[in-house]
């Protein structure tokens, strides 16, 4: 064998190598909008950016599951705890539970989660109530709510 068709071998299997390698694969999860979302939810707060931040976490909990792929981590908690601000326990515990369905290791937080959003629920401020609002906001900020 020559060194001119050992270089040429060598040369030929790089590129077979390179090319396999760059290969386009399919992505594990589906983001949608979700960076653009959450900056503007972040950058400009207010009922607006919330609620096209919702819309974004809806839409790629919707598309993931069209697509046949994993929903994101995080994705289901996220607009769980969305509507558990907007008092709708009901959808929050449903969000929490898949969210804990599809990521067993978040199931402690998860847990967590559901247990507090039962709480509020229970004690009347998914009704309105504005006593228990304002004892869940004095919660929140006093540290007692992250235990």
């Amino acid at each position: 064998m020559s060194i001119k068709f050992l270089v040429r071998l060598l040369l030929a299997s790089a590129i077979s190598l390179l090319s396999i390698s760059c290969a386009s694969q399919k992505p594990m999860y589906y983001w949608g909008d979700y960076s653009d979302s959450l900056y503007d939810c972040k950058k400009k707060p207010g009922a607006e950016t919330l609620a096209k931040h919702k819309a974004a976490l809806e839409k790629i909990i919707e598309e993931s599951t069209k697509r046949e792929m994993r929903i994101p981590p995080g994705v289901c908690a996220e607009l769980g705890y969305v509507y558990a601000a907007q008092n709708n326990s009901k959808k929050a515990i449903e969000l929490f539970n898949m969210e804990k369905q599809t990521y067993p290791e978040s199931s402690l937080l998860m847990d967590r989660l559901i247990s507090q959003t039962e709480k509020r629920t229970n004690y009347g401020v998914s009704s309105g109530n504005e006593i228990d609002k304002k004892a869940v906001e004095n919660e929140k900020y006093s540290g007692k709510g992250a235990q």
